[in-house]
Protein backbone atom coordinates (compact mmCIF):
# COMPACT_ATOMS: atom_id res chain seq x y z
CA UNK A 1 0.00 0.00 0.00
CA UNK A 2 2.79 2.41 0.94
CA UNK A 3 4.58 1.64 -2.34
CA UNK A 4 1.37 2.30 -4.30
CA UNK A 5 0.98 5.67 -2.59
CA UNK A 6 4.56 6.60 -3.49
CA UNK A 7 3.99 5.58 -7.10
CA UNK A 8 0.80 7.67 -7.33
CA UNK A 9 2.57 10.69 -5.84
CA UNK A 10 5.48 10.24 -8.25
CA UNK A 11 3.15 10.01 -11.26
CA UNK A 12 1.22 13.13 -10.20
CA UNK A 13 4.44 15.03 -9.63
CA UNK A 14 5.71 13.84 -13.01
CA UNK A 15 2.61 15.19 -14.76
CA UNK A 16 2.84 18.49 -12.93
CA UNK A 17 6.55 18.83 -13.64
CA UNK A 18 6.00 18.07 -17.32
CA UNK A 19 3.34 20.76 -17.58
CA UNK A 20 5.42 23.34 -15.76
CA UNK A 21 8.88 22.93 -17.21
CA UNK A 22 8.95 19.83 -19.34
CA UNK A 23 12.35 18.41 -18.65
CA UNK A 24 14.57 18.27 -15.62
CA UNK A 25 16.36 20.66 -13.32
CA UNK A 26 16.43 24.40 -13.76
CA UNK A 27 18.89 25.36 -16.47
CA UNK A 28 18.33 22.12 -18.39
CA UNK A 29 16.11 22.49 -21.41
CA UNK A 30 14.07 20.12 -23.50
CA UNK A 31 15.88 19.02 -26.62
CA UNK A 32 13.38 16.88 -28.48
CA UNK A 33 14.36 15.67 -31.92
CA UNK A 34 17.14 17.67 -33.46
CA UNK A 35 19.83 17.27 -36.08
CA UNK A 36 21.52 20.47 -34.99
CA UNK A 37 23.93 19.89 -32.10
CA UNK A 38 24.12 22.53 -29.41
CA UNK A 39 27.48 24.17 -28.79
CA UNK A 40 28.74 22.25 -25.77
CA UNK A 41 31.84 22.66 -23.67
CA UNK A 42 32.55 19.03 -24.50
CA UNK A 43 33.02 18.61 -28.24
CA UNK A 44 34.46 16.30 -30.87
CA UNK A 45 37.98 15.00 -30.26
CA UNK A 46 37.98 16.23 -26.66
CA UNK A 47 38.78 13.85 -23.81
CA UNK A 48 35.87 12.77 -21.67
CA UNK A 49 36.07 14.31 -18.17
CA UNK A 50 37.02 11.86 -15.43
CA UNK A 51 34.14 10.97 -13.13
CA UNK A 52 32.97 8.00 -11.11
CA UNK A 53 29.72 6.05 -11.05
CA UNK A 54 28.53 3.42 -8.58
CA UNK A 55 29.17 -0.18 -9.61
CA UNK A 56 25.75 -1.72 -10.31
CA UNK A 57 24.39 -4.13 -7.73
CA UNK A 58 22.86 -6.27 -10.47
CA UNK A 59 25.18 -9.06 -11.63
CA UNK A 60 23.88 -8.94 -15.23
CA UNK A 61 24.65 -5.19 -15.36
CA UNK A 62 28.11 -5.79 -13.89
CA UNK A 63 28.77 -8.47 -16.50
CA UNK A 64 27.47 -6.23 -19.28
CA UNK A 65 29.96 -3.51 -18.34
CA UNK A 66 32.77 -5.94 -17.51
CA UNK A 67 32.94 -4.86 -13.87
CA UNK A 68 33.15 -6.67 -10.55
CA UNK A 69 33.06 -5.92 -6.86
CA UNK A 70 31.49 -2.92 -5.16
CA UNK A 71 32.19 0.78 -4.80
CA UNK A 72 32.68 3.15 -7.71
CA UNK A 73 34.17 2.81 -11.17
CA UNK A 74 35.48 5.11 -13.87
CA UNK A 75 34.21 5.06 -17.44
CA UNK A 76 37.58 3.80 -18.66
CA UNK A 77 37.02 0.55 -16.75
CA UNK A 78 34.05 -0.41 -18.93
CA UNK A 79 35.01 -3.26 -21.24
CA UNK A 80 34.14 -1.71 -24.60
CA UNK A 81 35.64 0.08 -27.57
CA UNK A 82 32.74 2.49 -27.95
CA UNK A 83 30.45 3.80 -25.23
CA UNK A 84 27.16 5.56 -25.92
CA UNK A 85 25.98 7.75 -23.04
CA UNK A 86 22.39 8.94 -22.86
CA UNK A 87 21.81 11.79 -20.41
CA UNK A 88 18.10 11.76 -19.61
CA UNK A 89 15.65 12.96 -16.99
CA UNK A 90 12.73 11.04 -15.54
CA UNK A 91 10.35 13.98 -16.08
CA UNK A 92 11.47 14.82 -19.63
CA UNK A 93 8.70 13.97 -22.15
CA UNK A 94 11.24 13.72 -24.98
CA UNK A 95 13.30 11.24 -22.96
CA UNK A 96 10.15 9.23 -22.35
CA UNK A 97 9.33 9.28 -26.06
CA UNK A 98 12.89 8.28 -26.98
CA UNK A 99 13.07 5.38 -24.50
CA UNK A 100 11.69 2.69 -26.86
CA UNK A 101 14.09 3.77 -29.62
CA UNK A 102 17.06 3.67 -27.25
CA UNK A 103 15.96 0.19 -26.17
CA UNK A 104 15.88 -0.76 -29.86
CA UNK A 105 19.41 0.59 -30.23
CA UNK A 106 20.52 -1.69 -27.39
CA UNK A 107 18.82 -4.67 -29.04
CA UNK A 108 20.43 -3.84 -32.40
CA UNK A 109 23.85 -3.89 -30.76
CA UNK A 110 23.20 -7.07 -28.77
CA UNK A 111 21.90 -8.78 -31.90
CA UNK A 112 25.23 -8.37 -33.68
CA UNK A 113 28.00 -10.75 -32.65
CA UNK A 114 30.59 -8.37 -34.12
CA UNK A 115 29.45 -5.46 -31.93
CA UNK A 116 27.88 -6.61 -28.69
CA UNK A 117 31.21 -6.94 -26.87
CA UNK A 118 32.57 -3.73 -28.39
CA UNK A 119 29.69 -1.25 -27.94
CA UNK A 120 27.97 -0.52 -24.64
CA UNK A 121 25.26 1.93 -23.55
CA UNK A 122 24.71 3.61 -20.20
CA UNK A 123 22.20 6.23 -19.08
CA UNK A 124 22.75 9.05 -16.60
CA UNK A 125 19.70 10.63 -14.97
CA UNK A 126 20.41 14.33 -14.57
CA UNK A 127 18.91 15.69 -11.38
CA UNK A 128 17.33 12.31 -10.64
CA UNK A 129 17.47 10.32 -7.42
CA UNK A 130 18.09 6.55 -7.40
CA UNK A 131 14.33 6.09 -6.89
CA UNK A 132 13.50 8.18 -9.96
CA UNK A 133 16.11 6.39 -12.07
CA UNK A 134 14.78 3.00 -10.98
CA UNK A 135 11.23 4.17 -11.76
CA UNK A 136 12.33 5.19 -15.27
CA UNK A 137 14.04 1.81 -15.71
CA UNK A 138 10.94 -0.10 -14.66
CA UNK A 139 8.42 2.03 -16.54
CA UNK A 140 10.28 1.90 -19.86
CA UNK A 141 11.90 -1.53 -19.33
CA UNK A 142 15.38 -0.15 -19.95
CA UNK A 143 17.77 -3.10 -20.47
CA UNK A 144 21.08 -1.25 -19.96
CA UNK A 145 22.56 0.30 -16.79
CA UNK A 146 21.18 3.63 -15.56
CA UNK A 147 22.85 5.86 -12.97
CA UNK A 148 21.49 8.76 -10.90
CA UNK A 149 23.09 12.21 -11.02
CA UNK A 150 21.01 13.91 -8.37
CA UNK A 151 23.49 16.75 -7.81
CA UNK A 152 23.97 17.23 -11.61
CA UNK A 153 27.73 17.27 -10.98
CA UNK A 154 28.43 14.71 -13.71
CA UNK A 155 26.03 16.30 -16.19
CA UNK A 156 27.70 19.65 -15.58
CA UNK A 157 31.09 18.09 -16.30
CA UNK A 158 29.61 16.79 -19.56
CA UNK A 159 28.24 20.28 -20.36
CA UNK A 160 24.67 18.97 -20.65
CA UNK A 161 22.10 21.75 -21.04
CA UNK A 162 19.22 19.77 -22.58
CA UNK A 163 17.71 16.31 -22.37
CA UNK A 164 18.04 13.88 -23.89
CA UNK A 165 21.68 14.33 -24.84
CA UNK A 166 23.64 11.56 -26.55
CA UNK A 167 27.42 11.32 -26.27
CA UNK A 168 29.61 8.94 -28.26
CA UNK A 169 32.88 7.98 -26.60
CA UNK A 170 35.80 6.08 -28.11
CA UNK A 171 37.69 4.06 -25.53
CA UNK A 172 41.40 4.28 -26.34
CA UNK A 173 43.99 1.63 -25.50
CA UNK A 174 46.06 4.08 -23.47
CA UNK A 175 43.23 4.57 -20.99
CA UNK A 176 41.79 7.84 -22.28
CA UNK A 177 38.27 8.31 -23.64
CA UNK A 178 37.67 10.57 -26.62
CA UNK A 179 34.34 12.19 -27.43
CA UNK A 180 33.47 11.68 -31.12
CA UNK A 181 29.77 12.59 -30.98
CA UNK A 182 27.72 15.03 -28.90
CA UNK A 183 24.14 15.98 -29.65
CA UNK A 184 21.19 17.32 -27.70
CA UNK A 185 18.04 15.68 -28.98
CA UNK A 186 16.68 12.30 -29.90
CA UNK A 187 18.27 10.43 -32.81
CA UNK A 188 14.86 9.93 -34.40
CA UNK A 189 13.00 6.71 -35.13
CA UNK A 190 15.69 4.64 -36.88
CA UNK A 191 17.90 2.98 -34.28
CA UNK A 192 19.70 0.88 -36.91
CA UNK A 193 20.74 3.94 -38.92
CA UNK A 194 21.88 5.74 -35.78
CA UNK A 195 24.04 2.75 -34.88
CA UNK A 196 25.54 2.73 -38.38
CA UNK A 197 26.29 6.44 -38.07
CA UNK A 198 27.91 5.96 -34.67
CA UNK A 199 30.09 3.14 -35.93
CA UNK A 200 31.25 5.23 -38.87
CA UNK A 201 32.00 8.28 -36.72
CA UNK A 202 33.87 6.19 -34.15
CA UNK A 203 35.96 4.44 -36.79
CA UNK A 204 34.69 1.05 -35.61
CA UNK A 205 32.56 0.52 -38.70
CA UNK A 206 32.90 1.14 -42.41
Amino acid sequence: MEKDKKNIILILFSLLATLLWGCAPQGVKTAGISNEPIKPGLSKNMSLPIFELPIPQSEPEKNYLGLSGTGNFKVGQIKAQVLIIEVFNFYCPHCQHAAPRVNELYQEIQGRSDLKEKVKIIGIGIGNSPYEVNSFREKYQVPFPLFPDKSTAISNMLSVTATPTFIGVKMNDKGSQECFYYNAGSFGEDARQFLADMMKLSGLGD
